[in-house]
């Protein structure tokens, strides 16, 4: 509830809009707590549900210029994110803990390691690592995300706040960049064998 004479919500999003880091601040105070009990019921852990807030408080920030009273009032604005927030940290440890049990139900049986295959595997890391590094920082980044942090296409959309397209044919610019990156790898690699073997 806004006190009579202070700032409203949208006066003090506008503030933050033009630097102001004390309104984000007026703004936390306001809504943290309802905020936070929002996120526990979602996602039932209290500290990932601080990190969550967290997270839309830091979003509200970068995003407070895009903010349009048109749409909404500030509060529902921010319960809307903690709750797309709150869902998506959900679905990702859900995600995981399946990749887990999956990984623990497999008999995995101690073997001595095949110098052969190690080679093999390192040597594969190391073409693969490079050909990221040829990649622009906004693909690999793109590749990054989604394979080492398990995102989906419209989850990075909402993070970054760029639409599913742009995510989509970004992430099909890099795998076929990389493919390419990849072919031109093994082709030096192969030419290098016959010159060492011939």
């Amino acid at each position: 509830m806004t006190l009579p004479g202070a700032p409203t919500d949208a006066e003090l999003l506008a503030r933050l809009a033009a630097g102001d880091l004390d309104a984000a601040s007026a703004v936390y105070d306001r809504y943290a707590g309802t905020l936070l009990a929002l996120a526990i019921r979602i996602v039932r852990d209290r500290a990932e549900a601080e990190d969550v807030v967290h997270d839309a408080f830091v979003t509200m920030s970068d995003r407070a210029a895009q903010y349009s009273a048109d749409r909404g009032s500030v509060v529902a604005w921010l319960v809307t994110l903690v709750r797309n927030l709150s869902i998506d940290r959900t679905r990702r440890r859900e995600r995981r803990g399946g990749i887990l049990r999956r990984v623990a139900a497999v008999d995995v049986r101690p073997t001595t390691p095949d110098p052969e295959q190690l080679l093999s595997d390192a040597i594969a890391f190391d073409r693969v690592r490079r050909a990221l590094a040829t990649l622009p920082d906004i693909q690999r980044h793109t590749l990054e995300v989604a394979f080492f942090e398990g995102l989906s296409y419209p989850e990075i959309a909402e993070q970054e706040g760029v639409p599913l397209g742009t995510i989509k044919s970004r992430a099909a610019r890099a795998l076929a960049s990389l493919r390419g990156a990849l072919d031109a790898e093994k082709v030096a690699f192969d030419t290098l064998l016959r010159d060492r073997e011939g």
